[in-house]
């Protein structure tokens, strides 16, 4: 029962999911007792903090939890809460906490001193189980032995959760080498299984349940018929057709694909999963171990404490950690993944399995396991080449070993439900736009008003410049030696002999002739200005332009594209029809525009979301390549993706653009004409 006119009491409580020694709801009524024992207001109970878990929710009332998270997250939706709460309510007197680890497990000690202090300094006193900390005054600091004992309580947290994690990855590395499950969810096909030491199977778990038996572990079987059905047709479509045409003929066949109707979170947005088929999902399936009966165990390496590995958990090393020093989940390879034989036969042939996959990574290439390329090199059109079908931007996509093409954006994010497979060759592509602008820039009329213009900002702005900094560096110099002669003159003043009154007279005289001098230099300086090299300013800002004019007549280096795309704000927009030819009817190149600088496009251009999970959606904006011929219609709702940011696939929409007026003063369009086809 809360008591509105009196202090409040609010109580904290972490738990990364695991084993503990009480339960949220005994910590709970802990907090009751101590809140009486302080004679505060506490509307906790022990039933509200169980059902605060199971719905996952973080604040209610006066509790505050975040439950199955780490202890090292030092900014957590349960805590930041409290914090806000406990500094802007001043009816908060108190806050409870277990113990130091359930507050945090910080890798810096500091860190956890610096939590505390967050609610002391606030006027909030924290209550642990074994202590309380009073509150503190700004500009006090607290006692001596507080922060010790702090220190060696946060630093034994951090020390246990490393210890955690040690024993974890043995437990985990025990259970692999046995063919027992290490924990999550089974693959798409299995179930998870009960069984005993020798293999005997007990009964089927259900979803989320959990059992510690002595004696028993968990394994996965493949007991879902329905699924196993779909998984054998699936490895005899890939022998014959790519992955993405088998995710398209499932999805539009309305199988239910892997976790259909179930909800996760990204990022910690929660959504329900669509029950459409992915290129990746088909593919995981079908390299899924599983199949030919070995289970595999350390594809991935994560944790900020220790990784796997054949002999035990390791330290991290400098490849464990991204640029900014937080550690990144790698790849392991199969010399470093744990494999041990399954608790059942194989449910495909294994060497017709092996050929599968052979296929699978001549499909694959080289491409395989590698991040998209992010230099502008590799992508010198990045998010300025749109199809003008749909007005989505064209991606980079790889062809063959050495060579890329633009590809629909709206094809490729919608698995080619929409729009139509309209690709260019993009050397091709970069090699025309060049060309056009060298065409531009090198006119005979807009070369001349280029230099001419660059003469009379240079007359304006260079004179100035130079005289500001030669006039700003006797001004500075000057300010320095008066200084010093106010140092001087304090020193004569106390001076106590006639020999310490001489010497420091005879710097003060060199100060001050030192000092006329230089007033005489600005008095010089002021009314004069210095001749500017104009021509060699010219020269080096029209270099660029000539090195376009090479770059496009020497045909390769196409290195600095990006760049003088980026800084004419070219933009290419491309028309494609189909065409038949002696077996299909493909979509060919048929002609498009060329836009430069502020000229404005010749179509609204998309800027809703590219993610895929947002094109999955339904009704009449939904219009595939067979309704439409080839023209798509993009979702009309949908949200602006912003001014500036990456979006997917290689392609930055929000590059700044700073145009110049010099180079583009008709702002024309060009009509481009038919690319060659690429042989």
């Amino acid at each position: 029962m809360s008591h509105p006119t009196r202090d409040r009491a609010v109580f904290h409580h972490r738990d990364s999911g695991g084993r503990a020694e009480m339960t949220p709801g005994q910590y709970v009524e802990w907090a009751q007792r101590k809140a009486q024992e302080l004679n505060l207001s506490f509307d906790g109970t022990p039933q509200r903090i169980e059902a605060m878990i199971r719905e996952g929710r973080s604040v209610d009332g006066d509790l505050f939890v975040d439950y199955d998270v780490k202890g090292s997250q030092l900014s957590r939706t349960g805590l930041n809460a409290l914090i806000h709460e406990s500094v802007n309510d001043p009816r908060v007197a108190a806050v409870l906490i277990p113990r130091r680890d359930r507050l945090a497990r910080p890798d810096d000690p500091l860190d956890g001193i610096k939590l505390e202090n967050a609610f002391q300094f606030a006027g909030k006193a924290v209550v642990y189980m074994d202590r309380t900390l009073p509150p503190l005054k700004k500009g006090k600091k607290a006692d001596i032995a507080q922060l010790i004992t702090a220190l060696v309580d946060f630093d034994r947290a951090e020390k246990d959760r490393r210890d955690l994690a040690q024993k974890i990855l043995y437990a985990q590395l025990r259970l692999a080498k046995l063919g027992f499950s290490t924990g999550g969810r089974p693959p798409y096909g299995f179930r998870r299984w009960l069984v005993k030491d020798d293999g005997t199977q007990v009964r089927q778990l259900a979803a989320g349940e959990r059992v510690r038996m002595a004696g028993h572990h968990v394994v996965w079987l493949p007991t879902a018929e329905s699924e196993l059905k779909v998984i054998r047709r699936i490895l005899a479509m890939l022998e014959t057709m790519p992955a993405s045409q088998v995710a398209a003929r499932l999805t539009a066949e309305g199988v239910p694909s892997p976790d259909a109707g179930r909800w996760r979170k990204d990022r910690g947005v929660k959504h329900a999963v669509s029950g459409v088929w992915h290129q990746t999902t088909v593919i995981h399936i079908a390299r899924n171990s599983l199949l030919v009966a070995v289970t595999t165990f350390g594809l991935r390496s994560m944790g900020d404490k220790f990784r796997c590995s054949p002999e035990g958990p390791r330290e991290l090393e400098d490849a464990d950690f991204r640029e900014d020093a937080k550690p990144k989940i790698i790849r392991n390879p199969e010399s470093q993944r744990i494999t041990a034989p399954a608790r059942f036969e194989p449910l495909v042939d294994v060497d017709r399995h092996q050929r599968l996959l052979a296929t699978l990574d001549a499909r694959g290439g080289v491409q395989r396991g590698k991040p998209r390329a992010h230099d502008p090199a590799k992508n010198p059109l990045g998010g300025r080449i749109f199809d003008l079908g749909c007005s989505w931007p064209m991606y980079r996509t790889p062809y063959g070993k050495t060579t890329f093409r633009y590809k629909c954006g709206y094809y490729l994010q919608s698995h080619g439900a929409k729009c139509s497979h309209n690709t260019v060759d993009g050397p091709t592509a970069t090699r025309f736009m060049l060309s056009c602008l060298r065409q531009r820039l090198l006119s005979p009329t807009l070369l001349p008003n280029v230099e001419r213009r660059l003469r009379e900002l240079a007359a304006q702005v260079t004179d100035q410049n130079q005289g500001d900094h030669q006039l700003g560096g006797l001004q500075s110099e000057l300010a320095q030696v008066q200084s010093q002669l106010r140092t001087v003159s304090g020193n004569m003043a106390l001076a106590k002999t006639p020999e310490q009154f001489e010497a420091i007279s005879g710097t003060f005289d060199q100060l001050k002739a030192h000092e006329e001098n230089l007033q005489g230099r600005i008095r010089e300086a002021e009314p004069k200005t210095a001749a500017a090299d104009i021509e060699a300013e010219i020269a080096v800002a029209t270099d660029v332009i000539h090195r376009l004019a090479d770059l496009v007549a020497a045909g390769s280096g196409l290195d600095l594209a990006a760049e003088a795309f980026r800084l004419t704000n070219a933009r290419l927009f491309l028309r494609f029809q189909p065409v038949q030819t002696e077996k299909r009817l493909l979509n060919k190149l048929a002609g498009g525009v060329v836009v430069f600088g502020a000229a404005p496009n010749p179509i609204e251009v998309y800027r809703g979301q590219t993610g895929r999970r947002a094109l999955n959606h339904s009704g009449p904006t939904s219009l595939t390549a067979a309704e439409t011929g080839t023209l798509c219609v993009p979702p009309e709702n949908t949200t602006n993706s912003g001014v500036e940011g990456n979006s997917l696939r290689n392609v930055n929409r929000g590059d700044w653009i700073r145009t110049s007026d010099l180079l583009v003063p008709n702002q024309a369009l060009y009509q481009a004409e038919p690319l060659p086809d690429r042989k």
